[in-house]
């Protein structure tokens, strides 16, 4: 697959370890050539994807907002909402081929397992829900229209309440409330912003010289609740080490 991609990047975040303020916005766009223009023949050939194409356009945005304020030796101890929006699409050349197989977005889990690694695709995670399983459109809630196919589009929200513990230069520890909303959908036809799948809870992280980033997180999938039954199948622990997932 060859592709080109441009990115445009602007942040004003203060402190990337535990940010207290300012905001990053980011904006990229990746193209392949269009081969099924440039040889219409290869709509109708055995192999239609030996060359991928696509175009596939990603947007993030994120705010640090401080809250109140600390004092004396806990100055730095404060409370720091962080807002955050994603978005992705992907399109196509031609109408007359589906879209591409490769590069397209995996929806759910926690951003570090990925068993479809040679196909490309962006893994968004969700807490609170496991990857979802497009070939059985009653788990996690699936739309029927959506069973059997990856999503070539995505909109994710994600607020949370974070709280500084230990912010020495060696090392930072620190609490967190989240809620989380995303979904994704196949097509322009499926799309409806207003349909999330939703989940709440907490988590720590920290960063430690030796580590880096470690992460732990336990989430509530508010759509997966069945009437009475109760979180017992609602509920997911997710880790994270290194980077913080999508």
């Amino acid at each position: 697959s060859v592709s080109f991609k441009l990115g445009l990047q602007r942040s004003s975040v203060f402190d990337p370890t535990f940010p207290r303020s300012g905001s990053s916005f980011s904006a990229s766009a990746q193209f392949t050539p269009p081969y099924s223009l440039i040889n219409p023949d290869l709509v109708t050939s055995q192999n239609p994807y030996k060359n991928p194409e696509y175009h596939k356009w990603r947007f993030n945005a994120e705010w640090y907002v401080p809250i109140g304020k600390g004092t004396g030796e806990n100055k730095d101890h404060q409370f720091v909402l962080k807002i955050a929006a994603k978005y992705g699409f992907m399109g196509r050349y031609n109408k007359k081929l589906d879209f591409s197989p490769f590069e397209r977005f995996q929806l759910g889990g926690d951003g570090l397992t990925n068993s479809y690694g040679l196909l490309g695709y962006d893994i968004i995670s969700l807490r609170g829900y496991p990857v979802f399983d497009y070939s059985n459109p009653s788990v996690n809630n699936a739309d029927q229209t959506n069973a059997n196919r990856l999503f070539t589009i995505f909109n994710k929200y994600s607020m949370e309440l974070r709280y500084p513990l230990v912010t020495n230069p060696s090392s930072t520890i620190y609490g967190l409330a989240f809620f989380d909303a995303a979904n994704g959908w196949y097509s322009f036809k499926d799309y409806n912003p207003y349909r999330l799948r939703r989940s709440v809870g907490v988590g720590m992280r920290f960063f430690l010289p030796m580590f880096g980033l470690l992460g732990f997180d336990y989430g509530v999938g508010l759509d997966r609740i069945q009437p009475g039954g109760g979180l017992k199948n609602a509920t997911k622990f997710t880790f994270m080490l290194g980077y913080e997932p999508e």
